[in-house]
């Protein structure tokens, strides 16, 4: 027998209680934003899991399961069952189905509904029920109903699943025996669940046990303080009182495994079915005319009702679990992540009237008339390169502005509702931001709605902003990169957290940079962890799938050797800030337009994996925190500086300081309000600029590039338009050309510092190495790794065997800052090194250093 030990609730309703309020909050000092839990500050270390079914296992043998439920609350008809069946070529077969009320050994449902042809058909029913099932074929019969799998065409499989129809109630408090009979073709696994659908909302009450309490269990003891769990939103419709059981009996599952857990509940505010069928004409609309499952951001109806209604879930979570209830993150859109829904396809949206009325209300603002949405063939054209020019697209510029603004105001309705609903003692997080993520959308970046963060970031409404670490560069051999401007949110006095959702070995998979095994598994988390502690962001590992790839103890033994980093950066001297800076800027950003993945993916999205190979840590900021004296790095890498207003202009002239080296990418300062312009005398950077004939960026070293370690050449092919090259000056050197022998990579040294002009809007750790040479930035190992450094403590991920030869900087004794061993004498030693192993390495650093 097959029992879920999370799921009997109602046992452990005593958990919770109506005690002191816990505050927990972020707080600003030398050290820059950190979690504090009444007072005292905790490092922002939590595991995410899912509470979701288990899976067993069949032999082509027949054997009995069961599994038990307990309801929170009385389940008056809504109840259902569901079988889902493993991807893979089988034939399965089910029988003697029964639920019981395990005291009374009453009958509540399904007596011979598996067994017959006739009472299958009454009472089960095939999802999906049309031609998107093309994986499954159900033969009811005599004695068992026979489901037969098979691959799908072209490999995309459909949510196939069997799930019951007739109405299933039970009594609040009573626990139910669900027990069956099943053998499959083959060893295959089956995923049995029990569901209630209430407010056209699934909740599971009942499975096989999954992974979800045993991980739990070990978060737990190896001090994992912050739990975030996805929970019911319990959004129902207005005429009747809201039933909070469903949040409430998640909560106290979590409680009764974790006791003295702080919660962060996962929401979802997407718009319930119910909402949906009474307001349809909010539906998102698609160029296509397909209408989404889902409202638009710009209802404003929408907006409202789901602010209120997560007000009143923040305060019922605060009144109901008061020492537990850390915090609240609403989700919503694509992934819950705040994006656009289905931003990465090949169609745009926005075509519903809530969105012509907003849209044309933020021109009102603007002082400007009314206009239609901008057409789809607009919003996907490249005809005039992959910039859009002021002069000739400014309706369709703006649109692109609008759309961050939309997104962002929404975000923030829901913030300031999270703020009054804790009464200001919780955190309230969001995602949003992922300004380096989103340059390969196949419609541009500026489509997924992201590019507001300085808005958001102006909000005293949000504690914490969040991301998966990055899709690039993740693998075993990578960097694990953010996707956000992170260190400018920290200047913003935010913390940042890194969802870390790691395919360990235990996932099976080498999708989304999986890893092979334990030893692999190891590496990466704790490279991505002691990048988070070192950069002071908050992190949680993530049991994406709720499938158990954290349902290792070896997995857990890694954290507590962690926790001793955490813990000595809780202290640290002062914010990190690394000599290197990976700038962008959102108003620039949104002028790409919709096809400019060919340049903007290798200048933007691929340059955090260059320059993670540099030897060197790197940090990511906004421009505006360069134009205003924040940002000290020696080497500041302009990415995207296209737009600047002039007062911005005026800014970073009055910034232009000995000792910082500007590298100024692409198109810098080339977009005026009178359209792209190259060859303006003004520019910020000091460059003349002259555009190109072609648009292949393909560059190759001068003599004078080889010198500085660049050896090959690097960039696209075709489809780089506008290209620009710079006039040359005496004293200036140029380091490589493009095809035509016109300068591609120039650097000028002058009595304000030092300006480079990249005009290849790509990147290679040559490049980024040979940029720290001319910058003067110290680099900690010139073999192939990843590096992160701060506080006197260093991270390295080698990329080959070694040993490494590492430069500290600094003389004395350098350890393993994990064990205490100690390697060697700084300033320079050698360190044995395995291919792919990480390690943390600490050394004394003199006051001021």
């Amino acid at each position: 027998m097959v029992v879920s030990r999370w799921l009997v609730g109602a046992a452990v309703a005593a958990t919770a209680g109506y005690g002191a309020q816990t505050t927990v909050a972020v707080a600003v000092g030398r050290a820059g934003p950190r979690v504090v839990v009444d007072g005292v500050p905790t490092p922002l270390r939590c595991f995410f899991g899912s509470p979701g079914a288990g899976t067993i296992t069949l032999s082509p043998e027949w054997a009995s399961y069961s599994y038990r439920i307990t309801p929170d609350h009385a389940i008056a008809g809504s109840g259902t069952l569901h079988f889902r069946f493993a991807h893979a070529s089988a034939e399965y077969a089910l029988r003697g189905l029964t639920v019981t009320a395990m005291a009374s050994r009453e009958s509540a449902w399904g007596q011979g509904t598996l067994d017959r042809a006739e009472a299958f058909a009454t009472a089960w029913r095939v999802f999906p029920p049309d031609q998107r099932n093309t994986v499954g074929t159900v033969v009811p019969g005599e004695g068992q109903t026979v489901v037969q799998i098979r691959l799908p065409p072209g490999g995309d499989w459909p949510d196939f699943h069997l799930h019951s129809e007739a109405p299933l109630s039970l009594r609040a408090g009573v626990t139910y025996e669900v027990r069956f009979e099943a053998r499959c073709s083959e060893p295959c696994q089956l995923r049995p669940a029990a569901y209630t659908v209430e407010g056209g909302v699934w909740h599971m009450i009942g499975a096989t046990e999954g992974p979800f309490t045993r991980q739990l269990e070990l978060a737990r003891d190896a001090g994992v303080r912050f739990v975030t769990v996805p929970m019911p939103t319990c959004w129902d419709p207005p005429e009747g009182p809201v039933n909070w059981e469903p949040l409430d009996g998640a909560m106290r599952r979590v409680l009764a495994v974790h006791p003295t857990a702080l919660v962060l509940p996962r929401v979802g505010l997407d718009a319930p079915p119910w909402w949906l069928e009474r307001r349809p004409a909010a539906r998102m609309v698609f160029e296509d005319g397909k209408v989404a499952a889902m409202a638009t951001v710009s209802d404003r109806t929408y907006r409202q009702d789901a602010a209120r209604h997560l007000e009143a879930l923040c305060r019922h979570l605060a009144a109901a679990f008061p020492e537990h209830f850390a915090g609240i993150h609403p989700c919503g859109q694509n992934t819950g992540e705040w994006f656009y829904e289905d931003s990465w396809g090949e169609l745009v949206s926005g075509y519903e009237p809530a969105t012509t009325a907003a849209w044309n209300g933020w021109r009102a603002g603007q002082g400007r008339g009314a206009v239609p949405v901008p057409t789809p063939s607009e919003r996907h054209s490249a005809s005039g390169g992959v910039l859009l020019d002021p002069a000739r697209q400014r309706d369709l510029l703006d649109f692109n502005r609008f759309w961050q603004e939309e997104m962002a105001d929404f975000v923030l309705a829901l913030a300031a509702a999270a703020r009054r609903g804790t009464d200001g003692r919780k955190l309230v997080v969001f995602f949003y931001g992922y300004g380096f993520e989103f340059p390969p959308l196949q419609n541009g970046a500026p489509y997924s709605g992201h590019y507001a963060l300085g808005k958001v970031l102006r909000s005293a409404d949000v504690d914490v902003l969040c991301s998966p670490v990055s899709y690039t560069d993740r693998e075993w051999l990578g960097t694990g990169p953010c996707m956000a401007a992170a260190e400018s949110v920290a200047l913003a006095g935010k913390v940042w957290l890194n969802e870390d959702d790691t395919r360990t070995h235990l996932s099976r998979t080498t999708d989304f940079g999986g890893v092979a095994n334990l030893g692999e598994t190891i590496a990466v988390l704790r490279r991505n962890t002691a990048q988070a502690a070192l950069r002071g962001f908050g992190t949680w590992w993530m049991d994406l799938m709720g499938e158990g790839w954290f349902d290792d103890p070896r997995i857990w033994d890694e954290h507590r050797r962690l926790n001793a980093l955490d813990a000595a950066l809780l202290e640290r001297r002062g914010p990190y800030a690394p000599e290197v800076a990976l700038l962008i800027d959102e108003e620039s950003l949104c002028h790409l337009a919709g096809p400019s993945a060919a340049v903007a993916r290798p200048l933007v999205y691929d340059a955090r994996a260059a320059f993670g190979r540099s030897g060197a840590p790197y940090g990511q900021y906004f421009l505006r925190d360069v134009a205003a004296g924040r940002v000290g790095a020696r080497l500041q890498v302009h990415l995207t500086s296209w737009a600047l207003p002039e007062p911005l202009r005026q800014e970073l002239v009055a910034h232009r300081v000995q000792g910082v080296t500007r590298v100024w990418a692409y198109a810098p300062d080339c977009i005026t309000p009178e359209g792209i312009q190259a060859d303006r005398p003004d520019r910020v950077h000091g460059f003349r600029l002259r555009a190109m004939a072609g648009d292949s960026a393909v560059t190759t070293p001068t003599p004078a590039g080889r010198e500085l370690g660049l050896a090959a050449p690097w960039g696209q092919a075709k489809g780089v338009r506008p290209l620009f090259t710079v006039e040359v000056q005496p004293g200036d050197r140029v380091l490589a050309s493009y095809a035509d022998g016109s300068p591609a990579l120039v650097v000028r040294q002058g009595d304000r510092g030092t300006d480079v002009f990249a005009g290849t809007p790509a990147w290679t750790p040559a490049v980024a190495r040979a940029l720290c040479r001319v910058a003067g930035v110290h680099r900690f190992t010139e073999t192939a790794a990843s590096v992160w450094a701060a506080e006197g403590r260093l991270c390295v991920q080698a990329h080959a065997d070694g040993p490494l030869q590492i430069n500290t900087g600094s003389p004395g004794a350098v350890r393993d800052a994990l064990s205490g061993e100690v390697l060697g004498q700084g300033p320079s030693l050698e360190v044995p090194w395995a291919r792919g192993e990480t390690r943390v390495l600490t050394w004394a650093v003199a006051a001021g250093e």
